[in-house]
């Protein structure tokens, strides 16, 4: 019966001691003091000095992020991507053709002439490993990672947690629904002429 007893106070004393620093914090509980609402709260990111400038050097392994007024679909990032997270649709553009409301159409900040509607454009970072390769074949500079040498275009975004992981999904083309269902179907179209006239030939 002794024994019974004595490993209940084990069990207590050696509790309590495992729980000593939080039952310290309870006990002197105030706001902001241990519970931080994360996402909704976050901690000041302190300032740090790297021994450089940060504007001479892409350091900075943060989020992805596309200029998509700027990309003529070349798909090089996708290509460059060990991961497979990038995924680019194109569509050719008939010449003389003009989609205005989707923005791809004209010349990119780098005066190239676009040739490519650029209908799906999408970063998953579930599956992103910020190795930064995707952003050096970009013949436009529109993919780049945000902070450090980018500032001037996009500010530092570290933390990006969301409660969904489809929300990790970025998707960048600007292209309405509508047009991108419409040359879907004209590519089906296209596909089963092809096939009936390869049927044709062949009988």
């Amino acid at each position: 019966m002794s024994k019974y007893f004595s490993n209940i106070w084990l069990s207590i004393t050696t509790l309590l001691t495992g729980m000593r620093v939080t039952l310290g914090h309870v006990l002197r509980i105030r706001k902001g003091f241990v519970t931080l609402q994360y996402p909704v709260e976050r901690w000041p990111r302190p300032e740090r000095n790297i021994g450089f400038n940060e504007d001479n050097y892409n350091i900075i392994r943060s989020r992805l992020t596309v200029d998509i007024d700027d990309c003529i679909g070349c798909m090089k990032c996708e290509r460059a991507c060990p991961v497979g997270c990038i995924r680019i649709n194109t569509e050719k553009v008939e010449k003389g053709e003009d989609i205005t409301e989707a923005k791809h159409r004209g010349v990119t900040s780098h005066g190239t002439q676009k040739r490519l509607l650029v209908t799906r454009f999408d970063i998953d970072l579930t599956e992103c490993c910020y190795c930064n390769l995707c952003t050096y074949p970009c013949p436009e500079e529109c993919i780049f990672m945000t902070g450090g040498p980018n500032s001037n275009r996009h500010g530092m975004e570290y933390e990006f947690s969301e409660y969904d992981r489809n929300d990790l999904i970025f998707r960048f083309s600007k292209v309405p629904d509508d047009i991108v269902e419409s040359y879907a179907q004209e590519k089906l179209k296209k596909e089963a002429e092809k096939a009936k006239k390869a049927e044709g030939a062949e009988s």
